[in-house]
Formats: C-alpha cells, sequence, structure tokens
C-alpha cells in the first residue's frame, strides 16, 4: 500500500508499507505537518525502515533533519545528494549511501534507485517492488530518457509528472529564468511530456497512474489528465491527482 502525503512545488513526500516493512520516500513538508497527514491515513512515524531522499532541493529535504532525529529512521540518499544537503538537514546518526541500479532490500520489499535529469548534484527516482508487484515513480526529471522509459516499463502503478502546460508556462507570471529552468532538460515534465513517457511504458497490467508534482499556477487538472487518458488510450487504468495540500488515500496494486 502507498500513500502521496504531499505531491507539489510546496513540499512532496510518498508513505509505502508491505511485508510489515514501512518507508517513507522525501520528506519536503515540516515534521509536524507530515505527522499530521500521516494520522490522516491512520499512521505513524514510530519504527519506520527508511528514508530515502531523491536530491536536495528544499521541497524534499524541508523536513528530513528533525524526522529523523526525533524517531531516529535510517536515512539513505547518493553521495552527491548528501554533500548538498547535509548542511540543510544537520547532525543525523548516519547516512547510508545509494547508488543508482543498486536495489536496497528490507526483508521482501525492494526500492531501486535510478538516475534521473534534473538540475541537482546526483539526483535519483525510484521503482519499487514486493512479491510480483511494482511501483514506479518519476518526478522531477527534465526529460523523458532511454533510461527512464527502461526503469518504467511492466510496473502495476505509476507515479508520474505532469507539471505544467505549455501555453499556460509561457503565458503565466513566473519570471522569463524560472520558465526557462522549468522547460529545460534538467526541469520539470509538461503534461505532453508525461503523455510520452505514459505512451511509451502503457501495457495492459498497469492499473493505476497518478499525476505528480502539478503546478497550481501552470496546469489544470483536467487538462494533466486527458493528455494522460490520451496517451493510454482504450487500456486505461485508474488515473487520480495528487495533491498538495492532502494525502491520498491508502491506495493498493
Amino acid at each position: 500500500k502507498f500513500s502521496i502525503l504531499s505531491s507539489g512545488s510546496g513540499g512532496n513526500s510518498i508513505y509505502v508499507e508491505a511485508g510489515g516493512k514501512r518507508i517513507l520516500i522525501d520528506a519536503g513538508l515540516s515534521e509536524r505537518k507530515l505527522s499530521a497527514r500521516m494520522t490522516r491515513i491512520d499512521r505513524n512515524f514510530s519504527g519506520m525502515d527508511a528514508v530515502f531522499v531523491t536530491h536536495e532541493h528544499s521541497d524534499h529535504i524541508r523536513g528530513v533533519g528533525p524526522l529523523l532525529r526525533r524517531h531516529e529512521i535510517p536515512f539513505f540518499t547518493t553521495e552527491g545528494t548528501w554533500r548538498r544537503a547535509n548542511h540543510i538537514i544537520g547532525k543525523v546518526s548516519s547516512c547510508n549511501t545509494i547508488r543508482e541500479n543498486e536495489p536496497v532490500h528490507f526483508g521482501e520489499l525492494s526500492v531501486e534507485p535510478y538516475s534521473i535529469p534534473h538540475d541537482a548534484e546526483e539526483p535519483v527516482s525510484f521503482v519499487i517492488r514486493y512479491q510480483g508487484k511494482s511501483l514506479g515513480i518519476a518526478t522531477d526529471l527534465g526529460r523523458v530518457t532511454p533510461e527512464v522509459i527502461k526503469k518504467l516499463k511492466n510496473l502495476d502503478a505509476l507515479l508520474i509528472e505532469a507539471n505544467h502546460d505549455i501555453s499556460m508556462l509561457e503565458a503565466g507570471p513566473y519570471p522569463w529564468i524560472t520558465k526557462k529552468r522549468i522547460k529545460s532538460d534538467v526541469g520539470h515534465l509538461s503534461n505532453e511530456d508525461c503523455g510520452e513517457l505514459l505512451a511509451s511504458v502503457n501495457h495492459s497490467n498497469l492499473k493505476l497512474v497518478v499525476l505528480m508534482h502539478m503546478s497550481e499556477t501552470n496546469n489544470h487538472p483536467e487538462l494533466a489528465k486527458i493528455t494522460a487518458q490520451q496517451a493510454l488510450g482504450e487500456s486505461s487504468p485508474e488515473i487520480i491527482l495528487a495533491k498538495q495540500n492532502h494525502p491520498t488515500e491508502l491506495l493498493s496494486i
């Protein structure tokens, strides 16, 4: 089971549990807010097996330090991310280094990092597997690469970025430099990019697609959803939208 506790530029965090193991991917809200989100899905942080961090941007690490210190949860991230983030995260008991394509195992639950193109030091995203079921995460990437497509094939569920509508972004209020960054090869996926990726990895056993990291300024939920539905065609799995301000229910695959 999993829940997207928060998704968007204000903070990102995903909770996953399987086989008695429980992990968190990113902690981009304050520890207090994350705990409140966990309470809303009837869970808490005591006895968690791991916190993984994808990259060092504040909307992914804001709550990491307080969370690790308060609950003494093992911490996992890449060497590059730790180098950039350690002064923000502060003192933690240990940092376990992860590398792309080297899965970390918690019993039967496996967490495999893969490299993504984003404007950070050593960013990764994850494919999570348990007893033949698989969940892929693809957010904070500026373009769709062959490596990304390869990792996200034949999954049961996919959490995928639909950050912006290109024309809304171009006409919107953001400064030019910010627009340029978002549209760049190391920025964020547009609805069209999301559709392209979905079309590349779609298969008959894909059960659930969650649209993630949607801009409140430069996108509209219906636009993102229609683009995803068109890309998935007839075999359309269930499509839901992750929110910034409240968690999804606990989802099963």
